[in-house]
């Protein structure tokens, strides 16, 4: 059996430069509301959880998060104030709670690493018991992928997805500055997207409530 790790979820910064500044570096998509709120002075263990439930959000649905937007100020603003990535595929409800759950606006709401180990340890298990939650969930999904395209169809098509030409997914420095308070503001995208309004307007209507 192999064991899967996750790293380097820490702030990047070039070798040459100070160790004590805040200046922030990394990738946009997967750096927690607060620490982009703070420019990097707000960082702790619950920032890591923050990263992971993108990760989960990846692995869901094979695409990566906001990959058809450019990563600007725009998108940083939006992430503050709750936007997160789009689940566009049937999830067990148990998987995407504790999604939502990594990537409240709020640190304090999202679980520890221990307890996410234990969470996702319990959900392992159910995996193999019939009378489980988690069990009947997957199996009513996996019923209803029948009706629908084969699991190697669907993995075709969401890896020819596109990405925007200003989706960047290498460090860098981020250059952000009065960004709104980070808040689980989810009702503003749920109304505004479904009129199909851009991200950059999202962020302006926002800003003037």
């Amino acid at each position: 059996m192999f064991n899967s790790y996750i790293t380097d979820f820490g702030l990047y910064k070039p070798v040459s430069q100070d160790s004590s500044s805040k200046a922030l570096f990394g990738v946009l998509p997967y750096i927690a509301p607060e620490v982009l709120y703070t420019n990097g002075k707000e960082y702790t263990q619950k920032s890591d959880i923050y990263s992971f439930g993108i990760i989960m959000s990846e692995v869901f649905t094979g695409y990566s998060p906001h990959h058809d937007i450019p990563h600007d100020k725009d998108l940083a603003t939006c992430i503050c104030l709750g936007y997160r990535p789009k689940i566009r595929c049937e999830v067990p409800q148990l998987l995407l709670d504790l999604m939502n759950k990594c990537l409240d606006a709020e640190p304090k709401n999202r679980p520890t690493a221990g307890e996410l180990a234990s969470i996702l340890d319990h959900f392992f298990q159910d995996l193999g018991k019939e009378a489980t939650e988690l069990y009947k969930q997957v199996k009513n999904i996996k019923g209803i992928d029948k009706n629908f395209l084969t699991y190697d169809q669907v993995k075709s098509m969401r890896f020819k997805y596109q990405t925007h030409p200003q989706a960047i997914y290498t460090s860098r420095f981020l250059n952000l500055s009065k960004l709104p308070k980070p808040g689980n503001n989810t009702y503003i995208f749920k109304m505004l997207v479904i009129c199909f309004v851009k991200i950059s307007e999202i962020c302006q209507y926002s800003k003037c409530r």
